[in-house]
């Protein structure tokens, strides 16, 4: 069985995070593993407390795990600290981990950043370069390339700009669009693939980030090339969508989270 390990914070109401992360893995088919970032106790309608992981023992958990399962594929996550950054590259390179997607969580739905410029700095000097795919919605796609996206072609050209800029693929996600949840890919060599989503009339979209790259994650890990990765996660996540779960009374944990910080 094919292996996958999600760096990344836990969300103990289930959503998002972690939680989010195996859910998603373990229904795509590869053994789930976890090194968590960040504890955190919450439910739909906001975050009561927050434990931060010292950056030593982040680095414990990945050695645990390269040691015993080896990851077939990583995926990282919430990451805000430039000390934890720096463990999960270092751990990382030392481990020759493959097949690494990364969910840049940078920007809440508002537009506000949600990490200092320091870890941006970090973020994108250190992992950027180690990744296979970085997966930024629109609002962190205009961070990430000090320009706006108002459509497709903004979106394309944005693409491009990460993947010159930061040596990795990137896909760039149009679920913050006003008329589609069209995604688009740039690869390193210059291939471009889009990928057609129809927006869902579903309000609980709390988590789609995490459970997105997670299933990408998988499909690298069970030996899909990335186009077919992407588009095999995609049909897993709009499943999830249509099946219109009901999450609560709160408009998602996360959106409150940095309030607590």
């Amino acid at each position: 069985m094919k292996t996958a390990l999600t760096i990344a914070g836990s969300d103990s109401s289930g959503g998002a995070g972690i939680q989010a992360d195996l859910k998603a893995m373990t229904m795509n088919g590869v053994f789930a593993m976890s090194a968590i970032t960040a504890l955190t106790a919450q439910n739909t309608t906001g975050v009561q407390g927050i434990f931060e992981v010292s950056p030593a023992f982040l680095g414990q958990q990945i050695d645990s795990v390269f040691t015993d399962i080896r990851p077939d594929a990583v995926k990282i996550g919430m990451v805000s600290a430039t000390d934890i950054i720096d463990v999960i590259a270092e751990r990382l390179t030392f481990h020759h981990a493959t097949n690494i997607v990364l969910d840049p969580v940078m920007v809440a739905t508002s537009g506000a950043k949600l990490i200092s410029d320091d870890a941006i700095a970090a973020l994108t000097g250190k992992l950027f370069p180690m990744a296979t795919v970085v997966t930024p919605n629109i609002p962190e796609a205009e961070v990430l390339t000090d320009t706006l996206i108002r459509d497709q072609e903004d979106m394309e050209a944005a693409a491009h700009r990460i993947v010159e800029r930061y040596g990795c693929a990137a896909l760039v996600k149009g679920g913050h669009g006003t008329e589609d949840a069209n995604d688009v890919l740039a690869e390193t060599d210059g291939t471009v693939t889009w990928f057609d989503g129809a927006r869902i009339n579903n309000p609980n979209t709390h988590g789609t980030g995490c459970t997105l790259s997670s299933a990408i994650a998988s499909y690298l890990a069970l030996g899909d090339t990335l186009p077919k990765a992407i588009k095999h996660a995609k049909k897993y996540l709009t499943g999830a969508l249509k099946a219109q779960l009901n999450l609560g009374h709160g408009s998602g944990p996360m959106d409150h989270f940095w309030k607590y910080r």
